[in-house]
């Protein structure tokens, strides 16, 4: 979840730092990344969080690219764009890890657990093990790494300013649709390719797939063949009759709650939010002036 830190926090982190000439650059280092890693209330926290999600959104672009029939040279080329990538999530991961206070809650995290699986399989080809199956099963892992996206939409701060909380849980909306395309597409193009790869050549065609799946429209022209592919296509349709539905529930929610609140802020505790006909704040009793509605 990202830090919820206020700009004074970072100029009492300044005065500090500019007042003790006898601190070690190495704490000064680690208290600036502490600031601004996973926070989206500063500039320069915007920037690194900006960076990495970019960094994300190439490899996921990579691994749509794997899924071709490529030449050997091609294929070499994507290998080193891959290690290059993934050097800057070890550093990622590192940086993280640093910084964190509770490193052993933070280890065992969703977000790093994302990060460790992602970065295994490359790590694995320079031991020289791609020959061992687990390790082609685990470069399928490169995919979750669209679960990263979340990160940057946990709070009303992200990385493209400050969104409502009606805009935040559409755009929720739209990473979990996209999130369970891509999931469900990467797993049926693995499964299907070999035994099936004319009706999956490559991952656009299991995203069609599963778009048709989610949609329970059923055109029929693309089917799976494997018993493992019919268990994933049944659990894609689960996952879309699930989660898409109860965050829609929750953007309903948030639409009928702006129809009786209000934004007033009030002066004492700051609560911004209030009941149309209020005219005291419900959390400390301060007199509240309410907008005319013209």
């Amino acid at each position: 979840m990202a830090k919820s830190k206020s700009l004074s926090l970072h100029k009492n982190k300044s005065n500090q730092n500019a007042s003790s000439h006898s601190t070690p650059s190495t704490h000064r280092i680690k208290d600036y990344f502490h600031l601004h890693v996973d926070n989206y209330q500063t500039f320069q926290g915007r920037l690194i969080e900006g960076s990495f999600f970019i960094l994300n959104f190439f490899a996921i672009i990579l691994f749509i690219i794997d899924t071709y029939p490529l030449t050997e040279e091609h294929r070499a080329l994507l290998h080193t764009l891959e290690v290059i990538l993934v050097c800057f999530f070890i550093f990622e991961y590192a940086l993280r890890m640093w910084v964190a206070e509770n490193k052993v809650k933070h280890f065992f995290g969703i977000y790093s657990i994302i990060d460790l699986a992602s970065i295994l399989p490359i790590l694995a080809s320079f031991l020289d093990l791609g020959f061992l199956r687990i390790i082609r099963i685990l470069r399928l892992v490169r995919m979750i790494r669209i679960l990263r996206f979340q990160r940057a939409f946990q709070g009303k701060n992200t990385i493209f300013g400050q969104f409502t909380e009606k805009g935040l849980i559409v755009m929720r909306i739209g990473l979990t649709i996209f999130t369970i395309v891509f999931v469900s597409a990467g797993l049926m193009w693995a499964i299907e390719n070999k035994v099936n790869p004319e009706k999956f050549p490559n991952i656009w065609d299991a995203m069609y797939f599963s778009i048709v799946t989610i949609a329970t429209v059923g055109y029929g022209d693309i089917t799976p063949i494997s018993p493992i592919g019919k268990v994933v296509t049944i659990l894609v349709i689960i996952a879309g009759l699930t989660l898409i539905p109860w965050q829609l529930g929750k953007l309903l929610q948030v639409m009928i709650s702006s129809n009786v609140k209000t934004k007033v802020k009030c002066k004492k505790c700051g609560l911004d939010e209030h009941d149309k006909d209020a005219i005291r704040c419900k959390l400390c009793g301060s007199p509240i002036k309410q907008k005319r509605e013209e």
